[in-house]
């Protein structure tokens, strides 16, 4: 970033990036009376149409394509110093360039909410809460005999060598009003204002407390290439489920916290970070904080302060975390880095995995990817080189990996989606005192309504599917555009009364094993189940308990999740990624396949993974049962080779939609004809398409693919057909949108 003012005798001018549709950049003038020294990378407050907005300031130039009396000013200035480091500043600029997305939008994307309406950067001081000197604690359990949760705090305060914040002390459960009471007691505790970042010689004292636990020598023989590394490299980390990827992301952290620096570790699910936070302020005696979408405006400002200003230790976060600013960044971990949830896919469409990698690459550090099941993008770039493979074959613990077996009922009756055989099994699994987990990818009910009489079925107004039955509340909901309609007692069509559901969703299926099995309890956990931080966290609490359960869920229990005391999983349904239109079903049927059946067996006791399906002799199935996914993903990644498929080309998806078919067709014949006539031969079009979902929302969607095997030809092609596509004037209604490398083609 450019950091000196030009000379006086020429009028600087400040090319900003705005919030705006359009890739381009906008010219200003100083504010007339300039009370600080123009710098590139600090945010402006600008007069744009009939509004003001917040922008960011990406250099200061001497000339302008616009006459001077043509540019209007700055209203203001809001910080007085660049808002990130550059390495970051870099980072985004190219996620613009390569997502070919408006550079305004990326940066005001990367910054939380109340950044971009102009709040303050700079970091508050923060109150930090240690014993006083003068307390004896053995003193102090004679005064509070009857106040036990204040001695109870006091005593949790006093193990925080560093001190702790009033956030990770009401994280504990104790409610603000103890702070207050043992605060009014002189000499117990002692509140130091923190304004600035812990230094390196702060960090020698921190503590990592390994409580007893040993490396394997695959673990250690990771952990051993991780730490010798120097500058950047990228190492793939691929550990069956439960080989321990967590403990050796810990100690990979401890010589960089040690030294100072910070890390940083994404994770694919807001529910998941609670439970590691947990964990990692166990394990560490330092400043932990979590950034994801479930917080608040304020709570999400707080945690970026903290990270920018370089006084959190380790930030764990979502997607979005990938852009916190790090001062003195060290490491960078994505756990699970195969899940698709690292791809945002409205507005910014990038992948955080990807932009993970180019930053640490800009940061010259470390960056670790892990998964038991990683992406076929990243196999084949262990494959060819770019990545260093890390394997962790066997589980931590001594614990052995779980049988599977597929259950074919093709010519089975099921009684609500489960055979006689898995009943069985539940129930012996269930009489040896273990839990058992139910997955079911369906939410809801039931995913069909119907009317025998007629064969009327329940299908969404504004999406080209199926509303699903919800039952709690009664409702027709679809899970594609939200829309909700109240539960009909008759048909809509002929009026008979005779309505019945046809499929099997966690609320139905729940509903059957809370009558089969009616001595222990049901636990479901969905997104319907789940809405709230603290009933997610409750339910993980009861499962924890290890009592004789069943656990009924979708997707938020296949990853992540530590249950010692399952020995059954059980996939009601594993057909539905066979026969996708996505080219990269069967692999994500895999991947979710082998991350559910990893629940199982994780402790002491033997775990059997159980998976019905109708094709139990397809390939696919077959393969997956007696192969180990590396092998498995070797032969996908012949497949996708002999398609011409990613990873052995580059994709990028024009999406188009409109209220209206014709309209929509119309500009994506516009957009394929401006992609031709940028003559690349090594460029190819496809389309455009009626995409596989064809209308949803109430909007009809085209899909133009543009595929290339080299990647560069087709950033030239976007750069340019974007960059035409940004002068024509838009039919009414009709949007367009870019996803380069997409990840769902639905």
């Amino acid at each position: 970033m450019a950091a000196t003012t030009p000379s006086t005798q020429v009028t600087p001018i400040l090319r900003v990036a705005i919030p705006a549709p359009l890739r381009r950049l906008y010219d200003y003038l100083p504010p007339a009376e300039l009370e600080c020294q123009l710098i590139s990378g600090v945010r402006v407050l600008v007069p744009f149409g009939p509004r003001h907005v917040i922008g960011m300031v990406m250099s200061i130039e001497t000339t302008s394509e616009l006459r001077l009396n043509q540019l209007k000013r700055v209203s203001r200035i809001v910080d007085s110093e660049p808002l990130l480091q550059d390495s970051l500043f870099q980072t985004l600029t190219w996620a613009a360039a390569y997502y070919q997305h408006p550079v305004g939008d990326v940066f005001h994307t990367a910054l939380p909410v109340k950044l971009r309406r102009g709040d303050p950067c700079f970091a508050e001081p923060e109150i930090f809460y240690s014993l006083h000197p003068q307390c004896c604690i053995a003193t102090a359990q004679q005064h509070l005999k009857r106040a036990t949760r204040q001695l109870a705090l006091l005593q949790f305060i006093a193990r925080q060598t560093s001190g702790v914040t009033s956030g990770t002390i009401s994280k504990q459960g104790f409610q603000p009003s103890l702070l207050k009471k043992l605060l009014a007691r002189d000499g117990y505790l002692l509140a130091t204002k923190v304004n600035q970042s812990f230094t390196a010689k702060t960090r020698l004292a921190l503590k990592s407390n390994r409580q007893g636990i040993k490396l394997n020598t695959s673990q250690q023989q990771a952990l051993n290439q991780i730490n010798k590394a120097q500058g950047f490299q990228t190492f793939l980390l691929h550990g069956v489920t439960g080989s321990g990827k967590t403990e050796v992301y810990m100690r990979a952290m401890e010589p960089h916290l040690l030294a100072g620096r910070q890390c940083l570790l994404l994770v694919p699910e807001i529910g998941l970070t609670p439970q590691t936070m947990q964990r990692f302020e166990q394990r560490f005696s330092c400043y932990v904080v979590s950034l994801h979408s479930g917080l608040t405006d304020t709570e999400r400002l707080h945690a970026w302060r903290a990270a920018s200003s370089g006084r959190a230790d380790i930030i764990i976060g979502t997607r979005s975390a990938v852009f916190t600013p790090m001062p003195r960044p060290g490491l960078i971990i994505i756990d699970e880095e195969h899940d698709g949830s690292f791809k945002q896919q409205d507005g910014f469409r990038y992948s955080a995995r990807d932009v993970a990698i180019k930053r640490a690459h800009a940061e010259d550090i470390v960056i670790v990817l892990g998964s038991a099941t990683p992406s076929l993008e990243s196999m084949n770039n262990a494959r060819r080189g770019k990545f260093i493979l890390l394997g962790l074959p066997d589980r931590a613990g001594g614990a052995k990996s779980p049988t599977l077996r597929i259950l074919d009922i093709a010519q089975s009756q099921l009684e609500h989606g489960l055979s006689e055989t898995l009943v069985l099994r539940i129930e012996q699994h269930l009489n040896l005192g273990n839990q058992v987990l139910v997955f079911v990818n369906r939410r809801g009910y039931a995913p069909v309504l119907q009317c025998k009489t007629c064969a009327w079925i329940s299908e969404c107004d504004q999406c080209i599917a199926r509303m699903t039955v919800h039952t709690r509340p009664p409702e027709l909901h679809c899970h594609h555009c939200e829309s909700k309609l109240p539960l009909p007692h008759t048909c809509p069509n002929c009026g008979s009364t005779d309505l019945s559901t046809l499929g099997t969703g966690t609320q139905k299926l729940e509903e059957f094993l809370k009558l089969r099995f009616d001595k222990v309890p049901v636990i479901r956990i969905d997104r319907d189940s789940t809405r709230s931080r603290r009933r997610l966290h409750d339910l993980l609490d009861t499962i924890k308990s290890g009592n004789p359960s069943i656990l009924l869920g979708t997707q938020m229990l296949a990853k992540g999740h530590h249950f010692p005391a399952v020995t059954l999983v059980a996939i009601v349904d594993a057909d539905m990624g066979l026969f996708s239109a996505d080219f990269r079903g069967q692999e994500q049927m895999a991947q979710t396949i082998v991350q559910v059946a990893g629940r199982a067996g994780r402790a002491d006791r033997p775990g059997e993974v159980l998976v019905q399906s109708r094709h139990a002799h397809h390939p696919a199935l077959s393969n997956l049962v007696q192969l180990n996914y590396a092998d498995y993903a070797h032969l996908l990644l012949a497949e996708r080779k002999t398609g011409k498929m990613p990873p052995f080309s580059h994709l990028a998806l024009f999406n188009v939609e409109s209220p209206e078919r014709e309209a929509a067709c119309r500009f994506a014949v516009t957009l394929a004809k401006l992609t031709q006539q940028q003559q690349d031969p090594t460029v190819e079009t496809l389309g455009p398409v009626p995409a596989p979902m064809e209308k949803r929302a109430g909007r009809f969607r085209l899909h133009l693919q543009i595929k290339s095997f080299n990647r560069s030809a087709l950033q030239r092609v976007l750069r340019a057909v974007c960059k035409e596509a940004d002068q024509l004037r838009l039919p009414t209604k009709v949007r367009w949108s870019l996803d380069v490398d997409p990840t769902e083609m639905l």
